[in-house]
């Protein structure tokens, strides 16, 4: 009876740590993406504060990496220093312009991501 306590206390502690290091790579990997998106020749030029509204084109490298990333992981890790430096409400177009949209409603890293008014 012990040894199957044992056993189970051991398969359980191997899927915490799978899963412990699934979000670890995750987090990772949206850190990686979020400094390609925060390069200049990423989609900086298109979220930077003091720039006008430019939206990417969807062949730049910009909107290859927005298409194919979590976009609200990507939210989760901007930094007070990044929001100073962008505007979120460009984030969330870019988004949208490279066809991964945030869902409205969302929160993105303190921006309420609006409603559609259609």
């Amino acid at each position: 009876m012990t040894s199957a306590k044992v056993v189970g206390l051991l398969c359980l502690l191997f899927f915490v740590a799978m899963s412990s290091s699934h979000s670890l790579l995750q987090a990772e990997g949206s850190q990686a993406e979020k400094n390609i998106v925060m390069h200049k020749d990423g989609c900086y030029h298109n979220i930077e504060r003091n720039l006008g509204d430019q939206l990417p084109k969807t062949h730049s490298r910009c909107c290859q990496t927005v298409a194919g990333t979590d976009v609200m992981c990507i939210c989760n890790t901007f930094t007070e220093a990044d929001k100073a430096k962008i505007a979120l409400s460009k984030w969330v177009n870019v988004a949208q312009a490279c066809g991964n949209p945030l869902a409205q409603g969302t929160n993105c890293a303190g921006y309420r991501v609006p409603m559609s008014t259609n």
